[in-house]
């Protein structure tokens, strides 16, 4: 079970992030309204349809399973108290529309709940994907800036080889891979610690 969609200020819902907060709270509903329809029952009044509340909020909360499994619980109750204490007042009609009622809810709210989970684990995934492929062109072109700089400076260095100034072209060149590597290192993260290590390697060994 995921987390559920953010409201409009960019957080879950309390109910998805908070699991046993959301059962703690369906279970005292489902007691008060089931005390509440004992103490009225045979009244005429129908508070059966509370029964709806702790529904919802299980459907909300975990999807079909929750919405589900509220409805058996609220008709379970229902059926219970009438069973037990009930005034004979309600007929086929009466317990087929409770019946219906409460499962139409569970079902329809329930697989709404997971329809825009869903849809947001799928508007997750495409962003992360449209991230990597900006990273990846970033890194793209990065890497162009890094060819052209370092084919610049290689014409420079030839050119120095060709009128003869030779140490020049040795510094340039010096210059050039010291540049290119730090560039390299800074655009991989991977890279860098290679070049690091290395480095520690090579102080090492003109310590020994």
């Amino acid at each position: 079970m995921g987390l559920g969609v953010p409201d409009s200020e960019g957080s879950y819902p309390w109910y998805r992030t908070h699991a046993r907060a959301a059962i703690l709270m369906s279970v005292g509903l489902f007691v008060a309204v089931t005390a509440l329809h004992v103490v009225v029952n045979g009244t005429g009044e129908a508070v059966d349809i509370l029964y709806a509340l702790p529904v919802a909020l299980l459907a909300m909360s975990f999807g079909l399973r929750g919405g589900l499994i509220g409805a058996a619980i609220a008709f379970s109750l229902f059926t219970v108290v009438e069973l037990v204490d009930g005034v004979g007042d309600i007929d086929a009609t009466g317990w087929c529309s409770r019946a219906a009622g409460l499962l139409l809810l569970g079902v329809l709210l329930g697989r709404a709940s997971d329809q825009i989970e869903a849809a947001q684990i799928r508007s997750l995934a495409l962003q992360q994907e449209r991230q990597a492929i900006a990273e990846q062109a970033r890194r793209q072109h990065d890497g162009l800036e890094i060819s052209d700089s370092i084919l610049q400076h290689l014409a420079v260095a030839k050119w120095m080889v060709e009128v003869g100034r030779f140490d020049e072209a040795i510094a340039i060149l010096t210059s050039t891979m010291a540049t290119g590597e730090r560039m390299v290192a800074d655009l991989l993260p991977q890279r860098r610690g290679a070049v690091d290590t290395r480095h520690v390697v090579d102080d090492t060994a003109r310590q020994t």
